[in-house]
C-alpha cells in the first residue's frame, strides 16, 4: 500500500470530491481524518467507511473559523500520532458554486465575497499554518491544495469563487518555495467539470444545452469522475511524487488546454457558403 503507515486530514470532505479522496487514501493505507459542517453526515460517512475496514475519522469543523481548524488539526494528531498529508478540498460552493449567490462584481454582496474568501483562501492558509509544524516533526509531509479551472480561466460571473480559488494557486507556489528545503512539498489539483452526484450538478445534468456546452468544451467526451481527482491527490500524496512541488495538475479532460475560438480547420469555416 502507497501510504501505510500514514496519517492524512481532508476539509470539506463529507460528500462530493472530498468523500472519494478520503476513500482513496484510506484504501492505500492511510488513517485519514476528514471534516465538514454536519455531524449527521460527518457521523453517517465515517459509519460508512468503517464497514468498508477503512481507518477513518470524521471530525466537525468550519475552515471559515481559524479557531475550528486549529482544533481540528490537534484532534488529528492526538488521534493518530501525527500528520503526514493534508488535502485542503473544503470551498464555498454553496455560497459561490453554480447557480449561487456569486455574480457579477458589480452586483455581488461584499459578504459573500469575504466569505468565499474565508472559506478557500483562510482556510487553506489556516489549515496549512497549524500542520506545518506537525509535519516538520514527521521528517516531511505533502500538501494538496483542490483548485478549480476556473482559477485559471474565467468563467462569467463567478468573481468571488474564482478569486479565491487564484489565491489558493499563488499560496500553493508559496509554500512549495518556502517547505522545500524541509521536505515539505505542496501542489495543486486543478479540477474541471466532475459529476459529484451532488443535487446542483444533478440539475445541470439535466439541462440539454448544458449538456451540449460540454461536449463542444472539453476535448474528453465525459465529464470527470471524483475518483479521477482521488487518484491525483493519491499521486501528489504519496512518495511517487517526491521531487514534485508547486505544481499545479489540471485533470480536466483537457478543458483548459483548449482554445475557446472556432475550429479553423472546419470546412464549413473556411469555405462558407
Amino acid at each position: 500500500m502507497k501510504l501505510e503507515g500514514k496519517t492524512a486530514l481532508v476539509t470539506g470532505a463529507t460528500q462530493g470530491i472530498g468523500m472519494h479522496i478520503v476513500q482513496r487514501l484510506a484504501e492505500e493505507g492511510a488513517s485519514v481524518a476528514f471534516t465538514g459542517r454536519s455531524n449527521d453526515k460527518g457521523l453517517e460517512v465515517q459509519e460508512r467507511f468503517r464497514s468498508q475496514g477503512l481507518n477513518a475519522t470524521y471530525i466537525r469543523s468550519d475552515v471559515s473559523i481559524e479557531e475550528q481548524v486549529r482544533e481540528a488539526v490537534e484532534t488529528t494528531v492526538k488521534t493518530f500520532g501525527g500528520l503526514d498529508i493534508l488535502v485542503n478540498n473544503a470551498a464555498a460552493t454553496d455560497i459561490a458554486g453554480s447557480g449561487r449567490q456569486d455574480s457579477h462584481v458589480d452586483e455581488l454582496p461584499t459578504e459573500i465575497w469575504d466569505q468565499t474568501f474565508k472559506v478557500a483562501a483562510y482556510g487553506t492558509f489556516w489549515t496549512s499554518k497549524y500542520s506545518i509544524p506537525h509535519m516538520r516533526k514527521a521528517g516531511g509531509g505533502s500538501i494538496v491544495n483542490i483548485t478549480a479551472a476556473s482559477s485559471t480561466r474565467a468563467i462569467t460571473g463567478r468573481p468571488s469563487y474564482q478569486a479565491s480559488k487564484g489565491a489558493v494557486n499563488a499560496l500553493t507556489r508559496q509554500l512549495a518555495i518556502d517547505y522545500a528545503p524541509e521536505a515539505i512539498r505542496c501542489n495543486a489539483v486543478v479540477v474541471g467539470f466532475i459529476n459529484t452526484g451532488e443535487q446542483g450538478m444533478r440539475m445541470l445534468l439535466k439541462n440539454e444545452n448544458f449538456i451540449s456546452q460540454i461536449r463542444k468544451t472539453i476535448p474528453t467526451p465525459r465529464l470527470g469522475d471524483p475518483r479521477d481527482i482521488a487518484n491525483a491527490v493519491l499521486f501528489f500524496a504519496s512518495d511517487e511524487s517526491v521531487y514534485v512541488t508547486g505544481t499545479m495538475l489540471p485533470v480536466d479532460g483537457g478543458l483548459t488546454a483548449r482554445l475557446g475560438i472556432p475550429d479553423t480547420s472546419s470546412k464549413d469555416v473556411l469555405n462558407p457558403s
